[in-house]
């Protein structure tokens, strides 16, 4: 706080030297009194001013080093015994004294002026009130009332010159910059700064007034005999304006003054660099780290030398108790590996159950939370995790040899991996890259990723609990023998049947070909027949299970079941009817509309097509509320991208309530 003060305080200063140098010569008395007031306004803030800085950070080696250093028991049996600060208590008291005492200064002046114009005649003048005194040597103004001598003022002795300088005072509100100075003192009274501010702001407004009268053509010299007339060195009123003889010399050298344009506008300017300089000089910076990145840790390359030396020393130390195990950690970048293999945007070549099989893994164990496939003449099909899902797997099935699928927008969650072409090939193909399978009992050929450092023990209770959870992981996934890495190998894919039995043993709903059957024929029919579609899905945990000779086709998570009616006429014509029973508005909207060509591609164009839309909730729809929607709407096989475009529109216009 008292540099904060000690600044505002130099910053005042050098204002009021430039003012009393520069601009107190020239005749722009209206900018004089702004800059007065500003200059006050500017020296308190600068000091407040803060730029920031943004800096590298700086490079903590203590995070690479554990705390070996040993615990110095705590005496708790002493006391702590607070010092008391009695200076600062004897500054503040003088300082709260002094507003106290300059506070009921202002308070007896403001009286002493108010309590005039109660006891005195007043006489208003247009905007002005004239207040009339027996015994007033010098006329003076307090806003819009005006003191004048009684006797001289009754027998029209006051010149007219001497009323318009007092009306000046009173229409450009003066007395308004002397009551905000006069504040400022109140609480900074210790400042002498503020004393010598209100006396230039008391000046300049006399030669705001002078020049009010003077241009109203009244003769300059004839002017300044009235000033000498009614001038005095009678003590004035604090918060008025007076006719003053300590500054009618200044006054009267102004008054013949004429500053050439030029003058101004180069003295005015230099303002410029002169806050420049103040700006620079008296705000304050503050240095910030920037965000530490992998790239901003490693920018010196001798210094990233010494770091990583550093870390693979202490990695090593702790991994020679679990075989010796030696690996360069910081320098390994985190690749794909697809099915066990390393791929960049790579092409290979894998049998159709290794394409069904397919997994996603990372060289530093960092889950795939998703990736897109894409069979020719399929829809694209999202993946979440790192394996396909069964609707995926059904799609497989029908891919023939030779044929190319994509896997693309493959991410986890800090990285994004590049597109990976697959070819269909037979295993006995020279070019078949899919690594060979894992015999029971041996470990997996799949190159297992480093293992994580050990926790830091200086870490925060949180980071060594995540840290001892990736451990725990990565002991679970691979084991160490006679100092050597290798991956356990996975659990076998639950067949078809196990899959059906699982789903009966938690009371699922089973359905073949639409219709609702009971979990023992579910379990013969998948004995019968192992090749059968299966979907199975869970919401808010009621499980169901479908069964179907023929590819089984999703919408949103729901399996869609067109119902198909013959209708007899000239033409037998067939009907297909498609219901879409939504649980809430968002979901009604997120609706999959390119899945209804693909669930259509059978028919035949002049076929017809009725298209359900049912949502059980009270919605707006054009501005009007329903207690629930149904929309329905029939055209020909052939107009589905016309349906499709009016079923939009429809449930665009719901709006929740």
């Amino acid at each position: 706080m008292e540099l904060l003060l000690l600044k505002s305080s130099v910053c005042l200063l050098v204002l009021l030297l430039f003012y009393k140098i520069a601009l107190e010569p020239l005749s722009v008395h209206k900018f004089k009194r702004v800059y007065l007031l500003v200059a006050v306004a500017v020296a308190g803030i600068i000091p407040f001013i803060t730029f920031v800085k943004y800096v590298q950070p700086a490079f903590d080696k203590s995070s690479f080093i554990f705390d070996t250093s040993t615990t110095i028991p705590l005496d708790t049996n002493f006391k702590i015994v607070e010092e008391t600060n009695y200076l600062s208590i004897i500054l503040w008291s003088i300082y709260a004294l002094g507003v106290g005492l300059f506070f009921i200064r202002f308070c007896v002046n403001l009286y002493e002026i108010v309590s005039k114009i109660r006891k005195h005649t007043k006489v208003k003048s247009c905007s002005f009130i004239n207040v009339l005194m027996e015994q007033l040597e010098i006329p003076h103004t307090f806003f819009n009332y005006i003191f004048l001598n009684k006797n001289k003022f009754e027998n029209k002795q006051i010149p007219a010159e001497v009323l318009l300088h007092e009306q000046t005072h009173a229409k450009q509100k003066h007395s308004l910059d002397i009551i905000i100075i006069e504040l400022l003192q109140v609480v900074f009274w210790f400042n002498p700064l503020l004393y010598w501010l209100k006396k230039e702001v008391k000046l300049n407004h006399e030669f705001l007034a002078d020049q009010a009268v003077l241009n109203h053509g009244v003769d300059t010299k004839n002017y300044q005999n009235i000033l000498l007339q009614f001038s005095s060195n009678q003590q004035e009123l604090v918060l008025a304006n007076a006719i003053n003889y300590s500054s009618i010399k200044k006054r009267f050298t102004l008054m013949n003054t004429q500053t050439p344009t030029k003058t101004k506008w180069i003295r005015s300017v230099l303002l410029l660099p002169l806050l420049a300089l103040l700006l620079y000089s008296f705000s304050s910076t503050r240095e910030v780290e920037k965000e530490l990145t992998p790239a901003m840790l490693f920018q010196d390359k001798k210094e990233v030398n010494t770091r990583q030396n550093t870390l693979l020393k202490q990695i090593e130390d702790d991994l020679d108790k679990i075989g010796q195990l030696k690996i360069n950690y910081l320098n390994q970048d985190t690749k794909l590996l697809v099915n066990g293999i390393e791929c960049d945007g790579c092409t290979l070549n894998f049998s159709k159950k290794g394409i069904a099989e397919l997994i996603l893994t990372t060289t530093n164990q960092e889950d795939i939370t998703n990736f897109k496939l894409k069979i020719p003449g399929v829809k694209t099909l999202f993946n979440k995790g790192n394996m396909p899902s069964n609707e995926t797997r059904q799609y497989i099935s029908r891919i023939k040899k030779g044929d190319f699928i994509m896997l693309f927008d493959i991410a986890s969650k800090s990285k994004k991996y590049k597109s990976i072409r697959i070819q269909l090939v037979d295993i006995d193909d020279e070019n078949y890259s899919e690594p060979p399978k894992v015999k029971k009992g041996e470990a997996s050929s799949i190159p297992p990723p480093p293992p994580p450092p050990p926790a830091n023990p200086n870490a925060t209770p949180e980071e060594k609990a995540k840290q001892e959870k990736v451990i725990e992981k990565y002991n679970k996934e691979n084991k160490i023998v006679n100092g050597k890495v290798s991956r356990i190998p996975p659990p076998p894919p639950i067949s078809t049947l196990d899959h059906v039995i699982k789903m009966a043993k938690k009371g699922a709903s089973f359905y073949y070909n639409g219709k609702l059957i009971t979990s023992d024929r579910a379990i013969n029919l998948v004995k019968k027949n192992p090749k059968l579609n299966i979907s199975s899905n869970t919401n808010n945990g009621v499980a169901t299970v479908h069964i179907s000779e023929k590819p089984i086709r999703t919408i949103n998570g729901k399996v869609i079941e067109p119902k198909i009616d013959q209708m007899a006429s000239n033409i037998e014509t067939k009907t297909t009817h498609l219901t879409i029973n939504a649980d809430t508005l968002n979901e009604l909207k997120a609706f999959d509309w390119k899945a209804l060509p693909i669930i259509f591609e059978s028919n035949n164009p002049e076929e017809i097509i009725t298209l359900s839309f049912s949502l059980d909730h009270k919605v707006n729809f054009k501005n009007s509320e329903i207690d629930n929607f149904n929309f329905t709407i029939s055209d020909k096989t052939s107009q589905l991208n016309t349906m499709i475009s009016k079923s939009k529109k429809a449930i665009n216009k719901l709006s929740s309530i």
